[in-house]
């Protein structure tokens, strides 16, 4: 894997990250509408939920739980890889950046040092970041069948 590869590895996390915020703001936004719903055409505070809204709010909720899982498992890895670092300063760079969402110039002044420094650090990091892909064969078999336009059964 790359230097480039590795980067975007370490920047799918916040990505993962911010999809899970989008789902649980949805989630919530789907809550309040049929609630609002409800309230409206029973006119009670605690009127009955239909089934097909409560179906799509259980679907949107396993959505949100499985994407949280996924968050989770990504982290792991991720946090595994940096801690790898021999360099206690390239991890910190790397956990700030990557886990925590900072910028250059936000590490640099938490860090005491020049945004150079900070970007010479993740550089560094990135290069001896040991990055362990995993794919098991259910992800291989699901990647093959997207390749050939197949969807999942």
């Amino acid at each position: 894997m790359n230097n480039r590869e590795k980067i975007k590895w370490l920047e799918q996390y916040r990505r993962e990250q911010s999809r899970l915020r989008m789902l649980c703001t949805e989630l919530d936004a789907l809550r309040a509408q049929g609630w609002e719903l409800c309230r409206a055409r029973d006119g009670r505070e605690d009127a009955p939920m239909p089934d097909w809204l409560a179906r799509d709010l259980a679907q949107a909720r396993q959505e949100m739980e499985v994407q949280g899982a996924r968050c989770v498992l990504l982290r792991r890895r991720v946090v595994k890889a940096i801690s790898r670092l021999e360099d206690e300063r390239q991890r910190e760079v790397l956990c700030r950046r990557f886990l925590q969402g900072q910028t250059v110039a936000e590490a640099a002044d938490e860090m005491g040092v020049v945004p150079r420094r900070v970007e010479q650090l993740q550089t560094e990091g990135v290069r001896l970041l040991a990055v362990e892909v995993q794919e098991t064969g259910t992800e291989t078999a699901k990647k093959a069948r997207l390749k050939r336009g197949t969807p999942d059964l």
